[in-house]
């Protein structure tokens, strides 16, 4: 498990729209949280002045449209109509963010339409750094990001994400990495928000024994392996495809906070882990179609991380050409044996201490 320090940085979803496009399962995981926020926004301190959201890890807004109307609507009710709303979208620089301000503005359930004294803007930067001016959030919302570690000087030689290799010395690395990753997210955003302010997680967790990444995932690795066998990566290559990627259990989430009420000023208000139900195998189950399951999934799983991965293979190779290859063999093994995917999410509510 070698640390290369010319690894490449994190990059974001894949662009030209195509992550708003192949997000169906994302917006799945973000429905189940939306009573939750919405509690969240009713029990917010608000005060007076203008009201701030932030959007940690935004990608290209096309399912951070629902969360943002909830919480304009409820934070317009409890503070009047004429209250100014800032909106911050914040993700990596190479993130989409053209997309994003189209959707805000094309988009049939942007949060833009018929709204007044609304005020978006974007941040391109790390959320493992800090985004904003101190104590100046009051409400936070953060969905399929967390799970992304800071690193990615992770090699993996028995599977393509960090966090489902069985190897100890990448087990114990993954674990090491994430809680560094999850205290240093905590303090940035305790720095951030305001007194009486709130935050919501949503991201990829697991129990104790399983992920529900199991079947997508392995058949990915497989693919993986399977261009390994026909020559079209090396032994190097292979280990180098790590997706810098981290499962949680609910008791590493709750970690920092064991030892005390709260950590940095934030308390642990809520903590759960949601099983989630796969969008695309009602559609299959009518249909019968495992080719077009598959794209579904082939699309849905290229969208987050097709970049990462193509950012992992040397520049001097055909990156596009291989990243297509992987999915194409991806996708015929997953019409051979179609099965629901359906991963865990933990969902997460922080306030700070007032």
């Amino acid at each position: 498990m070698p640390n290369d320090p010319t690894r490449s940085h994190l990059v974001a979803m894949k662009g030209d729209g195509f992550y708003n496009r192949h997000s169906a399962m994302q917006a799945t995981g973000i429905a189940a949280l939306l009573s939750l926020w919405e509690t969240a926004c009713r029990t917010v301190v608000v005060g007076e002045g203008p009201l701030t959201i932030v959007d940690y890890g935004s990608s290209q807004g096309r399912n951070s449209m629902a969360p943002m109307r909830v919480a304009i609507k409820t934070l317009r009710f409890r503070s009047g109509p004429s209250v100014p709303i800032e909106v911050v979208h914040t993700d990596l620089p190479s993130n989409d963010f053209s997309a994003l301000f189209e959707a805000l503005v094309s988009e049939p359930g942007s949060y833009m339409n018929d709204a007044s004294d609304v005020f978006p803007s974007a941040i391109g930067r790390s959320y493992f750094e800090q985004l904003l001016s101190p104590q100046r959030v009051h409400l936070g919302w953060t969905t399929w990001a967390l799970q992304w570690m800071s690193a990615t000087t992770i090699e993996a030689p028995d599977h393509i994400l960090a966090g489902m290799s069985a190897t100890p010395t990448v087990v114990s690395a993954v674990k090491e990495q994430q809680a560094r990753d999850w205290e240093r997210f905590l303090t940035l955003r305790s720095r951030e928000m305001r007194p009486g302010a709130k935050l919501l997680a949503g991201f990829t967790a697991r129990t104790a024994t399983v992920t529900g990444w199991e079947w997508l995932l392995g058949e990915l690795w497989s693919a993986v392996c399977d261009m390994r066998t026909d020559g079209r990566l090396s032994e190097r290559e292979q280990n180098h495809l790590t997706i810098p990627i981290g499962l949680r259990t609910l008791e590493e989430i709750q970690q920092p906070f064991i030892q005390a009420e709260n950590f940095a000023d934030l308390e642990l208000e809520h903590l759960d882990l949601v099983k989630l139900t796969d969008p695309c195998w009602e559609q299959f189950e009518r249909s019968g179609d495992a080719l077009a399951f598959a794209k579904h999934h082939g699309d849905m799983t290229q969208a987050w991380c097709g970049p990462m991965i193509a950012s992992l293979i040397e520049p001097s190779r055909e990156q596009a050409a291989l990243v297509t290859e992987l999915f194409t063999r991806f996708e015929r093994r997953l019409s051979e044996c179609p099965r629901p995917h359906e991963p865990y999410m933990a969902a997460v509510v922080l306030s700070k201490r007032a």
